[in-house]
């Protein structure tokens, strides 16, 4: 069918005026070219298998690379002998299909062709999704490269699911979409799971495809994890494509979030009205029509210390704008059989506050279901546009903690307990030990983690002779042995001697003030589609330090004078000259470092005796919190 060939021919010829136009190679690429020391590289050999054509990008060697157009359309004369060549294969995929695999290396999730360069230009040619073939994979050289580094994450999924269709970009998206699918990375899965998988994101694939997917900057794999944030994946199998271009049309504004370099619009201190504004048109709530607000919490405020602090918050703003603003509490239910542990009940109100990291998940389903509702999660850095996180800068308090452990450290010893490496918890750790090196810098913080599933640290501190630590910033319910602050372990028993305070009326008070004024849809409009985060500090008057009276007045005066530098933007623990325990960071006289950094801080002090432990070494609720929102490389092992 010669006149295939005409039409295929012209669409190379119109692929390579538009890649020279682009500055481009317009012919195939070659992996000799590419990776001219690809023969001294280890190889293995992978086997037959299916891949999909959109991953075949080049050739192996020169000698065909000139006859395709960079799109694997052919662009020699006709009656020529690949052309001939190339309607006889056309014909025979029409009548019969292609039954031979093609030979391939695969470098990297590239696919380059060492036999069947026709072939594969045919089935492109035809839109056919996938082929057979027999692979040869080329292993890089080792290396910090972030590229290098998701590749291992890639053979480490591939070693138990041998599926090459779902790319990944981000790190620890492989051990995240694993966990997702109630799997691991330890064990190989089984061959009917791992169909139902490809099924699925076959189905997935080819609605992303159709929406222009496929023109972002970002993998469907990455869309595909989003979209399982959302919903079940096996619920693409029996949902029809309708149902499934709706549900994707839901998630997309949450698509192109993440086509964005910077996904994330830190606001820093709570806005200010501004009277001119386009949105300050005055407020739509009234005691006639109060906004209507809904707390959901993780645990019963009875017996939990965290959420009893979010209880007050609630019943401050109840008090402070009666009959203006009307609240209502709800626990989330808990357990496998009920997955949806936010309902439908929340389309009934103006905003929904979720007070645990840990029901983003759920919070962000209601959210992408109900977007008439404002949507709030009390978390740091889980980057999603339908909810807005809101947390404390924390490691302010935890400097000051660290000059007053240091003070009380007779040994140059302290002990600092942290549950799990989530986003935010490295620079409370650090803080800590800047502000303890400053005093004595000889101290030295020992590192222990709760979350780990050998995680003895009052054993640990015993060996190590550590008399003064720090604990979590409140009280688990499941650990019978009160760690809240900076104890001090005596004869007589625990003291704790200062603490970190969370003012959750006042952080409840100012959002609730920004709905009034109607300063969210100013932040939404500023911050250009990018998910909006609080991250407010001690200036702000969410968070601050409470001592003990017993506490020596010099010590308590340090703090207090530290403390004032803090909320005057005087002074800050991340800037000028920093060390890790393996290398300096920053030099003297440097800037602190951006907010971003210390969100995202993966790195301990050089004072602090520990490692960051990876999910696998986690217990369960730990591990799970983790893999949603730990740090770079947690999501690991």
């Amino acid at each position: 069918m010669n006149e295939e060939y005409v039409k295929a021919r012209k669409l190379g010829e119109k692929a390579i005026r538009r890649a020279r136009n682009e500055g481009r190679d317009p012919y195939l690429p070659v992996l000799d070219e590419i990776l001219p020391e690809a023969d001294s590289l280890l190889r293995e050999h992978v086997g037959v298998q299916e891949i999909p054509l959109r991953m075949i990008v080049g050739t192996k060697n020169k000698s065909r690379a000139n006859a395709f157009s960079c799109s694997f359309m052919p662009i020699m004369a006709e009656h020529t002998e690949l052309s001939e060549k190339w309607a006889h294969l056309y014909d025979a995929q029409i009548e019969e299909g292609i039954r031979d695999p093609i030979q391939v290396y695969e470098y990297m999730l590239h696919f380059y062709v060492q036999e069947g360069n026709k072939r594969v230009s045919v089935l492109k040619y035809l839109d056919v999704p996938s082929i057979e073939a027999d692979i040869t994979r080329i292993l890089p050289k080792r290396s910090e490269d972030p590229e290098y580094l998701m590749y291992q994450e890639f053979l480490e999924f591939y070693a138990c699911a041998p599926i090459y269709d779902i790319v990944f970009t981000q790190h620890g998206s492989y051990h995240r979409f694993a966990s997702m699918v109630n799997h691991d990375l330890t064990k190989k899965w089984d061959l009917d799971f791992i169909n139902i998988i490809r099924g699925s994101f076959f189905r997935f694939y080819s609605v992303f495809e159709k929406k222009g997917g496929d023109k972002l900057p970002i993998t469907a794999g990455d869309a595909f994890l989003l979209y399982l944030q959302v919903y079940r994946f096996d619920s693409l199998l029996d949902r029809s494509r309708d149902d499934i271009e709706e549900r994707l049309d839901a998630v997309w504004k949450e698509v192109l979030l993440e086509t964005k370099a910077v996904k994330v619009s830190l606001i820093k201190e709570p806005m200010k009205e501004d009277k001119k504004n386009f949105f300050s048109l005055g407020s739509l709530y009234n005691e006639n029509h109060p906004l209507q607000v809904l707390f959901i919490y993780g645990r019963d405020p009875e017996t939990d210390s965290w959420e009893q602090a979010h209880e007050r918050g609630r019943l401050d703003i109840e008090k402070k704008y009666a009959g203006i603003v009307h609240t209502e509490k709800k626990i989330a239910a808990a357990g496998s059989d009920n997955p949806m542990r936010i309902g439908d009940e929340v389309k009934n109100y103006d905003a929904v506050f979720t007070t645990r990291r840990e029901l983003m998940t759920d919070t962000l389903r209601a959210a992408l279901k109900y977007p008439q509702v404002r949507f709030f999660n009390c978390s740091i850095y889980l980057n999603h546009q339908s909810v807005i996180g809101y947390f404390g800068r924390m490691y302010e308090v935890m400097f000051l903690l660290g000059r007053i452990a240091a003070k009380l450290s007779d040994n140059h010893k302290i002990g600092y307990v942290a549950n799990a490496p989530v986003y935010g918890r490295l620079s409370e750790i650090n803080a800590f030990a800047i502000g303890a090196s400053l005093v004595d810098p000889q101290a030295q913080i020992y590192l222990a983690w709760s979350g780990k599933k050998d995680g003895h640290w009052s054993q640990y501190f015993a060996e190590e002779n550590v008399h003064i630590y720090a604990g979590p910033h409140w009280q688990d319910e499941k650990d019978a042995r009160p760690v809240h602050g900076i104890h001090q372990i005596t004869e007589q028993g625990e003291t704790v001697l200062a603490a970190p305070l969370w003012h959750w009326d006042c952080y409840y008070e100012k959002i609730i003030q920004m709905i009034l004024e109607r300063q969210w849809d100013q932040a939404r409009y500023a911050s250009n589609g990018k998910a909006l985060n609080c991250w407010w500090g001690m200036d702000a008057g969410v968070i601050d330090l409470t001592m003990d009276p017993s506490l020596n007045w010099m010590i308590r005066k340090d703090a207090d004078i530290y403390k004032r530098l803090l909320i005057q933007n005087a002074w800050n623990p991340f800037e000028g000259e920093l060390h890790s325990q393996t290398e300096k960071i920053q030099d003297a006289g440097t800037e602190r470092l951006a907010s971003k950094d210390i969100i995202a801080m993966d790195w301990l002090n050089h004072n602090v005796i520990g490692s960051i432990p990876f999910a696998g070494e986690l217990k369960d609720d730990m591990k799970r919190m983790t893999i949603m929102s730990g740090i770079k490389g947690t999501q690991e092992r």
